[in-house]
Formats: structure tokens, sequence, C-alpha cells
């Protein structure tokens, strides 16, 4: 026979699992980072590639052009996801329409085998970042790193754990926003890595997040 106490004991604790229990959610988000809209023309808008040295992984590189319908499905796809109001998502959505019109923008997540050079925001960066468009470099405006926050690697489900994500800025040009094909170039003294926006997409090639550091 148990004491009553633990009998009593026994009990809270049971409902407090029960109560426990309905306070469990789901941590996949609603709508999944792979359904609707958003996950539709991020797909065809994104392109990933490598870079070896024979056998030897030195980067990764996986860009999502921000055009305005990319900008327009991601507000609302982030409305859902954050419960916006009608009024903050049509002021999100005059934001990005202005945007799109001022600048291309590209969410760059880049994994670099040494971490040292993995700097495509520095100034003095060994990497040069570049945009070809119908024969001509463009160069960016503005390289910023930001945070692999939740938000960001819900957006972006390819983002690895070893990479840094940059926004790159653009001035607008005509071949991205008018759908023509173009070419986001990242080079230096390691090779070069060509996200080929003239090539078709293979969704699957984008899902996967880049590799890490294997071990020595």
């Amino acid at each position: 026979m148990r004491p009553a106490g633990a009998v009593a004991a026994l009990a809270v604790l049971g409902a407090s699992s029960l109560l426990g229990c309905a306070a469990i959610h789901s941590r996949q988000p609603v709508p999944g980072t792979a359904e609707g809209e958003w996950a539709r023309v991020r797909v065809a808008a994104t392109r990933r590639t490598t870079l070896y040295d024979g056998l030897v992984h030195r980067a990764t590189a996986t860009a999502t052009h921000l055009g305005a319908a990319e900008r327009e499905a991601r507000a609302r796809r982030l409305a859902e996801w954050l419960d916006w109001t009608p009024q903050e998502l049509e002021q999100r959505l005059a934001q990005e329409r202005t945007g799109a019109e001022q600048e291309d923008q590209f969410v760059l997540s880049f994994y670099a085998s040494d971490w040292h050079v993995n700097d495509l925001d520095s100034p003095s960066s060994v990497w040069r970042v570049a945009l070809h468009v119908a024969g001509a470099e463009v160069l960016p405006t503005k390289v910023e790193a930001i945070d692999a926050d939740p938000n960001v690697r819900g957006l972006y489900p390819f983002v690895g754990d070893f990479d840094v994500v940059y926004l790159v800025h653009f001035p607008r040009t005509p071949a991205p926003a008018d759908g023509g094909p173009y070419l986001l170039r990242i080079s230096c003294a390691l090779g070069k890595l060509d996200l080929d926006y003239a090539a078709k997409v293979e969704p699957d090639t984008v899902k996967r997040p880049a590799p890490g550091p294997t071990a020595p």
C-alpha cells in the first residue's frame, strides 16, 4: 500500500502532466516552410553552387533574389506566421513595393571552410561579389550580415548551421526585374561561385543545408 501522501503527490503530478501536454504546440510553422506561394516563388528565385579544390570543399553559396513578387509573397508569409493585422500587412507591402522599385536584393547564405574568409560584408573581404547582366557588371551598393534568427531560417530553410547570411543590395537593373538572364558571381583566389539565373532551377538542390566542417 502506498502512503496517502504519495498517492496525493502522484495525483498532482498526473494532473500537471495533463496540463503540460495540453500546452504543447507543434514546432512546425503553419503554413509550413515548403508550402504556399512564398515557398513556390522562393524556390524559383533561389540558386545554389559549391566550390571545390580537387576533393576539398572550399565554399557553398545559396542565394534568393528578392524582386517585387518575392518581396510580396514573403511579407504575406510573415503576416501569417506573426499574426499581423491587415494594417500592418498593408504597411509592409507598401514598403516592399517601394524597395523593389529602388534596388535588387539577394539573401545570400554563405559557407566557407575557412571561417576567417566568410567576410563578404567586410570592405577588405577576399571575395568580390558582382551581378552580371547583359554583358555588364554591377557591383553591390551594400553587403550586410544579418542575424539568422528563427524567422530567417523559416523563410530560407536552406540556411545551414555554419552559414553566414548576408543581404546584398544592388542598384536596380532591368534583367532581374524583367525576368531576363543574369548571374550572381562571388570570386577570389580560391575560385568562382556562379549563381546562374539563366539556368533552370532544380528544387532539390536548394533544400539541403550547406555542409559543415569535416572532422580532421
